[in-house]
């Protein structure tokens, strides 16, 4: 397939998750031109009169009303606005839309190929299965669409595609220190937002050094213990890259249950690509990756969790050993290009 002027939308910005960098890198290094939308665009004028008026229309006890949802400085439809204004700059072949766009409907997409000449307008859902509502829907909006998981769709009926999310990106996630050892500053790294069972895993490790950088809101207002462990509201980039590099344990706890539903976030990539020990919780889907025990470890609920804990803590050989032999897997599994090549021959195929 010739070059493509490919435009990806999603998050962009320093304090945020990097995969669409990513992406970008990627598809650049594959030889198509790429420009990146930042999907979280807001209207200055808006933050400064309709998110106030809402948040007190919420405060008043109107919680199911959304105000100025028609003007054009609303959320939606300055997003769709921005989008178009991208697109009419950049007049790309194709769109690639990462994570589901409450902005985009059959309209927008009809309009993008109508008016700027777009061929393919591409889905990655990398929201979590318990995340997903309206998948089916939402798939049917664009030409190919992608899922990170399996669950609550026919793959043959839907024509989805599934493509997890994990992959190595060593420009961004590297081992610091492949030749020596590491200078430890963290005992027990947890790198994660707030969740209802994150929380529930957290609440059995109260006694333990957990450190936890991501946003808490409400739940540390009423949980004093909570308050203590979290240390920041997040960490991005380099210091993020430090944190791994110098954390005994990086502890994931995923947003839903990948036991039950399937599916793996990020961190079980980005730990081990920058030479990390990385206790996660159990997933088949990790088997087709790692040895568990033997290059990462995992737990099933939060009594092993608080004792593996404590059990790595205590015995640092067996630790660097286990993250050793994660960082050599790390070096041979699949790369956020590999990701990337795959919707490229999906696209190619379907197109055949």
């Amino acid at each position: 397939m010739p070059p493509q002027r490919i435009l990806i939308s999603y998050f962009f910005g320093d304090d945020m998750i990097p995969l669409g960098y990513s992406c970008a890198d990627a598809l650049r290094a594959l030889g198509h031109e790429v420009h990146c939308f930042n999907s979280q665009v807001e209207s200055r004028l808006a933050a400064c009169t309709l998110k106030p008026a809402n948040r007190l229309a919420r405060a008043l006890g109107f919680k199911n009303r959304e105000l100025g949802t028609d003007l054009p400085i609303a959320r939606e439809n300055f997003k769709r606005a921005m989008l178009k204004q991208a697109v009419a700059e950049f007049r790309p072949d194709w769109i690639l839309v990462i994570r589901s766009h409450r902005f985009v409907d059959a309209q927008l997409v009809a309009e993008l190929k109508a008016d700027y000449g777009v061929k393919k307008v591409v889905g990655w859902r990398v929201d979590g299965p318990l995340d997903s509502p309206g998948l089916v829907d939402d798939a049917a909006l664009y030409d190919e669409y992608f899922c990170i998981h399996r669950h609550g769709y026919d793959a043959a009926a839907t024509g989805i595609h599934f493509l997890p999310v994990y992959g190595m990106d060593f420009a961004r996630y590297r081992n610091l220190y492949p030749d020596g050892p590491r200078p430890y500053r963290h005992e027990i790294a947890f790198v994660a937002g707030h969740n209802p069972r994150r929380l529930e895993y957290l609440e059995k490790l109260q006694h333990l050094p957990v450190e936890i950088h991501g946003k808490w809101g409400k739940a540390v207002r009423t949980r004093p213990w909570l308050g203590k462990l979290v240390k920041s509201k997040g960490v991005w980039g380099e210091d993020l890259v430090q944190m791994y590099n110098t954390a005994k344990i990086v502890l994931n706890v995923t947003g839903w249950d990948p036991a039950l539903y399937g599916g793996l976030n990020m961190r079980v990539f980005d730990a081990t690509a920058s030479g990390a020990f990385l206790l996660t919780d159990y997933a088949p889907e990790l088997d087709e990756h790692y040895a568990i025990g033997t290059e990462i470890e995992c737990f099933k609920e939060a009594g092993e969790l608080a004792d593996k804990l404590v059990y790595y803590l205590g015995h640092a050989a067996q630790r660097e050993k286990i993250a050793r032999r994660g960082y050599e897997k790390a070096l041979r599994l699949p790369t956020i290009a590999d990701r990337m090549k795959t919707v490229i021959s999906t696209i190619a195929t379907d197109n055949s």
